[in-house]
């Protein structure tokens, strides 16, 4: 069980992760229409990395469909610059299929693949469950 610190930088997380909502969205449809994952924001047709900010969060960045959300601002000084990535996963070979998603940690299913490299460096405990 985490403790204080570990449920409060949870709540941190899930506050960022809530931000990256329209983004996987943008990276689901982009995947649809090209049967590819954007390279980076720009290809996306998002803002600038440091120019999407929270709370707690200091940057997003595409990285082939991937998105690393770097922490900063008003988190807590040990965590700064700490990543947590989310992942869009898939079924090679199914055009159009659906396109679900795995954060941190969080394992691939079954036959499906993850696009994007994972770059999460943030303790498990620090986690919203559906990131370990």
């Amino acid at each position: 069980m985490p403790s204080g610190e570990g449920r409060i930088d949870q709540a941190y997380v899930a506050e960022s992760l809530a931000l990256a909502t329209p983004y996987k969205l943008q990276i689901a449809e982009y995947h649809m229409q090209t049967s590819e994952f954007p390279t980076d924001n720009e290809a996306l047709g998002i803002p600038m990395p440091d120019e999407l900010q929270g709370n707690y969060l200091s940057s997003m960045t595409v990285d082939n469909g991937a998105l690393h959300l770097e922490f900063g601002n008003k988190i807590r000084p040990e965590l700064r610059g700490k990543v947590v990535t989310i992942r869009p996963i898939f079924t090679p070979g199914v055009k159009n299929g659906p396109i679900s998603w795995v954060c941190g940690h969080s394992a691939v299913p079954g036959e499906m693949v993850a696009a994007g490299p994972n770059r999460t460096d943030l303790d498990a405990h620090r986690l919203p469950v559906q990131c370990r």
